[in-house]
Parts: structure tokens; C-alpha cells; sequence
């Protein structure tokens, strides 16, 4: 009988220092490189961070895992939607492409769409991208500082 309490003491600190093969529940800082408007898609795969630049009102958005690491995907756009009153807009970015060790880049010059997202707008407000066949929609998230931890 000690035996079998040692044994089973022995194997449940083997689950907790292992997690059983599930993810471990430490809580991960997640810290975006720009601070302005996020976009953390389901299912927490990507992520994508948007910022302009004020005096050309060129919109760039950056495509990056969910812990702003670089990722390769091969996309050719992503959309910023918006509802204004009652009329739907969207604005497409397209990619510059990507070098190696640096997130998927996208632009577009439009100081309509850089005053919206950066003066604010009123209702939703979504991004879009189709990666690998898979079509993910989020909401934009407008930062100032931003930390995020969640368990993984």
C-alpha cells in the first residue's frame, strides 16, 4: 500500500511539472512594438498591429504570431472595416511583401482611414485577413500601453 501512495504522489508531481501535455498556465506579457491600434485574432494564432505615419497618413500594418514574433504567410491584403452612421467602409492594405526575420507588412496612403483609427471612430470597427484558406475577423483594440497576460 506505501507503495502504491508513493508511486501515485511520484506520478502527480510528474503531471504538474510536465502539465500532462497541456499548456502550462504561466501568464505570458504580450507587448506590442507600436502601442496604437491591435488586432488579436480567434483563436489566438495572429496578431496584427496598426499604426500610421501622421505627416503622410500612410497606414501600415504589421502581421505577427500571437506573441508579435514574425510569422511567413503568404497574404496578399487585409481589410480595415468600419460601420460610419449607417454605411459600411473598407479599406484595403496591401503587402509590400516580407523579409526574412521581419513581420508581414501591409500599406495603404489614406488620411481618411489614418483619422479614423487614430482620432477615433464611433461603432465597429474590424480587421480582416484570409491566411492559409482560413478567413479570421477581429475587433481593433486602441492602445496607449498595453499588457496583456493569459495563461498558455
Amino acid at each position: 500500500m506505501e507503495k502504491a501512495i508513493e508511486f501515485t504522489l511520484v506520478l502527480v508531481a510528474v503531471c504538474c511539472l510536465i502539465g500532462c501535455g497541456q499548456s502550462n498556465d504561466h501568464a505570458t506579457l504580450h507587448k506590442p512594438k507600436y502601442n496604437e491600434i491591435l488586432v488579436e485574432f480567434p483563436d489566438h494564432r495572429y496578431s496584427m498591429e496598426i499604426t500610421k505615419d501622421e505627416a503622410t497618413g500612410v497606414v501600415t500594418a504589421f502581421l505577427t504570431d500571437a506573441h508579435f514574433t514574425p510569422v511567413v504567410v503568404d497574404v496578399k491584403e487585409v481589410r480595415v472595416n468600419f460601420i460610419i452612421g449607417d454605411s459600411p467602409k473598407t479599406f484595403i492594405l496591401t503587402s509590400t511583401g516580407q523579409e526574412a526575420g521581419k513581420p508581414a507588412t501591409f500599406v495603404l496612403s489614406d488620411k481618411e482611414l489614418a483619422t479614423l483609427i487614430f482620432e477615433g471612430w464611433q461603432g465597429d470597427a474590424t480587421a480582416s485577413v484570409e491566411i492559409s484558406g482560413t478567413q479570421y475577423n477581429a475587433k481593433l483594440i486602441k492602445l496607449r500601453e498595453y499588457d496583456h497576460a493569459h495563461p498558455h
